[in-house]
């Protein structure tokens, strides 16, 4: 069992007169002992006469005690609220131009069908066009239009195109091909197929006898899970190396498992909040007010509630790891982002093995409960990378999330519709991740998206939900994501329908096709939040909002070493954060009219303030680190240095965010950098196959996609530090992959049309700087995780020999 000793005790239990420890009655409310609970719904009686409502359904105890009906009107949006509804409304906006577009792309196909057909290519016996059948007409969430009539929670869609039912996406029959067509690949291993990639990694061969380079178009995805190494990368069942699992008994109390009242709650706040803000699967108030309380009296069994339990502390284990445990690997004296046990021994395994032993006693189940415990498996095999596992167990939680609504479709009006949204899609999102990279079969999910509509938050709440959403903004964060998986879906469907005429531009709609595509896309920037908005070529920079700092901002970064605290500078409600370390800055908000005593008694940290005038505000420091430049700009029209969230400096001392928020913001700009990259890359392959057919607006996509590659957020720093909370980080590790060989050949300068690119579009020398310091990024991102992730391993040693470096790193 791991060490528990080292937690900070979050409250004490209270003893009763017999000197039973009893829990609270209100988990997670302890820091603030001076005020009641909020309740989070209040009905209409207790609400006039002004006194505090415990909240039953159906009736409440006041209303049991007068016999009056008891009613609960609907929540009233907040200002956040209103603004996720504003997301919400923005995309059925979305949704009616898209059905516009895809109208007219699926003319424009009938067109390139008819100008081929009628004028086939000479130099081919088969034209590529004919390799693709018609497309369907789609509607934005990429359904074909029309449905059976059947029940709408089973009816019958064509899948989105180029995202196949039940199998992996079509992969293109390369020797079929003509050397004239391009067929769009989404994943990393199929573009490095590309003859003019295949023949850049022959002359580095030599320098990698260890590695096949040929067979990765066909061992990609095997290489990602780790089937290329010589023992399965699977979950230990051993806390040590050579330590039997002690199964221990199924049902027992808290004790028998290490566990008691203050590390439940300990462990529990470290999951709601960091990694439930970046997956909000489960209600936050129902946990701590039903589940630990039940626990704590009961003991454990063999059901869900236990199950969930078990895999919430695990997580919270992997947090704190996150935050205060030992780096995996140390390179150049320069910490490793993983942190927190180790490759045999991932943190809160032990608790996590408790939940999968129970989790068979369930599988036959259809509930929303297990639909959750398999998506909270998922994330942490994903935080402790297990591929393999992350992907069984994501694709349980969907089969699981199909079973319920197909069988039970009443759940998506009843009071658990929003968790059951909330799995639904981020369900959707891991499964769109898995297809594009790694050609891995849908489940069938993305068939009820017409169905499950997007999440509100309309479920219960506590204060601590609202301060952390307030601080970083986690719900419209998720809408936004589930907004931009779509654009995703749409947009591969679209690039997948016909192979591109690279020869013959003007007889191919495939450049006015990523146009719009890329119109859409910075449409979806454009429409985020304004918290959540930044200048494009700025990925560092703060959300465009924070420049106003019209009051105390977690923006408002500061240090430890210089921190003076007052009486009433403590936040109310603090985030999970680890105890300072030398050289550490914190980020933090001001909450005044709270004690220190309150916080310091639950023996949590509390956040480090300072810098604090007169006014109230706090600047943010200057960055040296410099923005990257539009092309067309000289040094005399450099912007002034802005203040930035994230930095290239690995070796600079890291800020930290609460709540995870640096992890959220670098995932969702992250993801807009590929969907953009992505897009472009077909004009990457003209330029490097057919360059004397190279037109102006070829070369202006290309660039855009070399421009787009660069310098993701989620690999600088203090994000890639945090790499356990990143989800499906083989993602990433694949794409900087793909990334790094690509660069490798524009820094070489062994392509002169790249290198005129280059110089004339990407912004000549400040591009090739940023280059180089893109190539330090993601290098140091695959050095970081070749000790724990199977994919990253054999990129290792390619980028080792590609870019001589040393293999030992």
């Amino acid at each position: 069992m791991s060490d528990f000793a080292a937690y900070p005790v979050q409250t004490s239990s209270p003893a009763s007169s017999n000197g039973t420890v009893l829990p609270p009655s209100l988990p997670g409310t302890s820091l603030r002992k001076e005020r009641g609970a909020i309740a989070a719904q209040a009905c209409d009686t207790c609400r006039a006469r002004k006194q505090k409502c415990d909240e039953q359904r159906p009736k409440c105890g006041t209303c049991q005690k007068f016999n009056v009906e008891c009613h609960y009107r609907e929540p009233q949006p907040t200002k956040k609220d209103k603004t996720l509804l504003e997301i919400l409304d923005r995309l059925k906006v979305l949704d009616v131009l898209n059905v516009l577009e895809n109208k007219i792309d699926h003319l424009s196909w009938r067109m390139d069908h008819l100008v081929a057909t009628c004028h086939p290519n000479t130099n081919s016996t088969t034209t590529a066009t004919h390799l693709a059948p018609p497309p369907p007409l789609t509607t934005s969430t990429g359904h074909s239009v029309g449905i059976h009539g059947v029940h709408p929670a089973v009816a019958h869609h064509h899948s989105p195109e180029g995202l196949s039912n039940g199998g992996p996406h079509a992969l293109p029959n390369i020797a079929s091909l003509t050397e004239d067509h391009y067929q769009y690949v989404s994943a990393v291993h199929q573009m490095l197929a590309w003859p003019a990639i295949q023949g850049h990694l022959t002359t580095i061969q030599p320098k990698c006898p260890t590695r096949n380079l040929k067979s990765v178009a066909t061992d990609g995805p095997a290489m990602a899970l780790g089937a290329h190494l010589p023992m399965d990368h699977t979950i230990p069942i051993s806390v040590q190396t050579g330590e039997n699992y002690n199964l221990g008994p199924v049902s027992a109390p808290i004790s028998a498992f290490g566990l008691d009242w203050d590390i439940m709650q300990t462990l529990s706040k470290a999951y709601f909040d960091t990694i439930s803000l970046l997956h909000p699967i489960l209600d936050r108030h129902t946990f701590l007010t039903q589940t630990l309380p039940t626990l704590f009296k009961n003991g454990v069994d063999h059901k869900l509630q236990s199950t969930i339990a078990f895999l919430v502390f695990a997580l919270g284990e992997v947090a704190l790891g996150n935050y205060r445990g030992a780096p995996i690997n140390v390179h150049g004296g320069r910490p490793s982002g993983m942190r927190g046990g180790s490759k045999s021994h991932p943190p809160g395994i032990t608790l996590f093995n408790e939940a999968r032993k129970r989790l068979g006693f369930s599988v036959a189940e259809t509930s929303l409960e297990m639909v959750q415990a398999y998506t909270l498996a998922s994330t942490y095999c994903a935080t402790c990378s297990y591929p393999m596992g992350f992907w069984k167990m994501i694709r349980e939680a969907s089969l699981a999330c199909q079973s319920l609504i197909m069988i039970n479709p009443e759940v998506l009006s009843s009071p658990q519709a929003d968790l059951l949204r909330r799995a639904f899609w981020h369900c959707a999102v891991m499964e769109t991740c898995l297809n594009l990279e790694l050609g891995f079969p849908l489940t069938g999910l993305e068939k009820m998206e017409n169905v499950v509509s997007l999440p509100d938050f309309s479920t219960s709440f506590t204060d601590y939900d609202y301060v952390s959403n307030q601080e970083t903004q986690y719900q419209e964060h998720f809408a936004s994501q589930i907004a931009l998986r779509r654009l995703l879906v749409e947009f591969h469907g679209t690039l997948s329908r016909s192979p591109y005429n690279t020869t013959a531009p003007s007889t191919s709609s495939t450049p006015n096709r990523i146009r719009h595509m890329a119109t859409d896309l910075e449409r979806w920037r454009s429409y985020l939040p304004s918290n959540l908005q930044w200048q494009e070529d700025t990925p560092g920079a703060f959300p465009s909002s924070a420049t106003a700092y019209n009051g105390p901002s977690i923006y408002s970064p500061v240090t430890t070493a210089t921190a003076t605290t007052t009486t009433n500078s403590t936040p109310a409600v603090s985030p999970m954060l680890p105890t300072p370390q030398a050289g550490t800055t914190f980020m933090s908000s001001v909450s005044p009219g709270v004690s220190r005593a309150s916080m310091t008694g639950s023996g949590v940290m509390p956040q480090a303030l300072a810098n604090v005038t007169a006014s109230g505000l706090r600047s943010p420091p200057m960055s040296h680190q410099q923005p990257i430049l539009n092309s067309g700009l000289g040094p005399q029209h450099q912007p002034v240095p802005q203040p930035q969230m994230f930095t290239a400096d690995l070796d600079a001392p890291p800020i930290r965010y609460p709540y995870a928020h640096d992890v959220q913001v670098a995932l969702l700009r992250s993801r807009y950098y590929y969907a953009k990259y992505l897009i472009h890359r077909p004009f990457l392959y003209k330029a490097l196959h057919h360059p004397d057919a190279m037109m102006q607006e070829d070369a202006i996509g290309a660039a855009e996609c070399l421009k787009a590659s660069l310098k993701w957020p989620i690999a600088m720093s203090p994000a890639s530090l945090q790499k356990r909370f990143v989800p499906c980080p083989f993602f990433f590790t694949q794409n900087f992959f793909g990334i790094l060989v690509l660069l490798h050949l524009v820094l070489s300068n062994k392509v002169p049309i790249l290198t005129k690119i280059k110089d004339t579009l990407c912004g000549g020398e400040r591009f090739e700087l940023e280059a180089k310091k893109t190539v330090e990024l993601y290098v140091d991102w695959i050095r970081d995780l070749k000790d724990v992730e199977p994919s990253a391993v054999w990129d290792w040693d390619v980028v080792c020999a590609m870019y001589g470096l040393e293999g030992n790193g």
